[in-house]
């Protein structure tokens, strides 16, 4: 193999016979240009649904507002009210994550995550008054003009900051990797509770799959759930969201950045295979309205 600085770039056999001898770069440029060109050329993954149950009807659609914790963890196909992909390891995992010990602890994290949620008072108090001062303008505010109502409200404005810097950066970041199309532009967070009731529809399923209880009245469950949940809500998209900047907040305890939301914001590759129709993901053919 001939080094670079024995070639003679005057003569093109000197230069001909040195590429011959770098073979093996050139085999691990074909190697990663190969690797690229296959993902680039693969479809997506479909997603997957059980056999067994329905992917259409109001039971299917209901259950679906589970579909970003479910497939995360993943604990069974979207459709699955009996979370049959648990196995024994899984499901000590999730009684000692949870403490799900009993039927009772079982009710109680749902009740929980239905009721108080994984709410703070302030955030929720912070996402009031951009609400509110977007029906007022007719239009998403911006950061400047969210601040200084937060601090027209009496809101700290160090916290404050900090709390609209984390959501806008999140939302952005949701948006680009999900789409535009998807997350459009005039789609913002107005609540953080799709996080706590997406996992309170999965943990229903849990509990089904611990023996804490049964289908029928996990269906139940669930669709008081939905019942009780989508009305601040408009659509898949905004619930998506919100479930997605939710689970970022609350585990980086409402810091974002670059670093946290690549660790937390995963769920942002099912959020989009669940908006696809061509992925057979539910929520692109399920309707957001019961």
């Amino acid at each position: 193999m001939h080094s670079f600085a024995s070639v003679d770039f005057n003569s093109i056999t000197s230069i001909f016979e040195w590429l011959i001898g770098q073979w093996w770069a050139w085999a691990v440029v074909g190697a990663v240009v190969l690797f690229f060109l296959v993902i680039w050329i693969l479809p997506d993954a479909k997603v997957k649904a059980a056999p067994e149950y329905s992917t259409t009807d109001a039971e299917a659609d209901e259950i679906a507002l589970g579909f970003l914790q479910i497939v995360n963890l993943p604990s069974g196909l979207w459709n699955d009210p009996k979370a049959s992909l648990l196995g024994d390891r899984e499901k000590k995992v999730l009684v000692e994550q949870w403490g799900v010990h009993t039927r009772g602890d079982w009710l109680a994290n749902i009740e929980r995550l239905t009721g108080a949620r994984r709410r703070r008072e302030v955030w929720m108090l912070y996402l009031a008054v951009r609400a509110e001062l977007a029906e007022r303008l007719g239009r998403t505010p911006k950061a400047k003009e969210w601040l200084a109502a937060i601090v027209q409200e009496g809101g700290d404005k160090r916290d404050a900051r900090t709390f609209v810097t984390s959501i806008e950066y999140s939302e952005a970041q949701v948006r680009k990797r999900v789409g535009k199309d998807v997350v459009t532009p005039d789609l913002f967070v107005r609540t953080l509770d799709g996080y706590a009731l997406g996992q309170a529809v999965a943990m229903t399923t849990w509990g089904v799959a611990l023996g804490h209880g049964d289908v029928a009245e996990a269906r139940g469950i669930i669709h008081r759930i939905n019942e009780e949940g989508r009305p601040a809500f408009t659509s898949w998209a905004d619930f998506g969201l919100s479930y997605l900047v939710g689970r970022v907040m609350h585990w980086s305890d409402g810091n974002v950045d670059e670093k946290s939301f690549e660790k937390f914001g995963d769920g942002w590759s099912d959020f989009k295979a669940a908006m696809s129709e061509k992925r057979n993901g539910p929520w692109a053919t399920l309707p957001w309205s019961l």
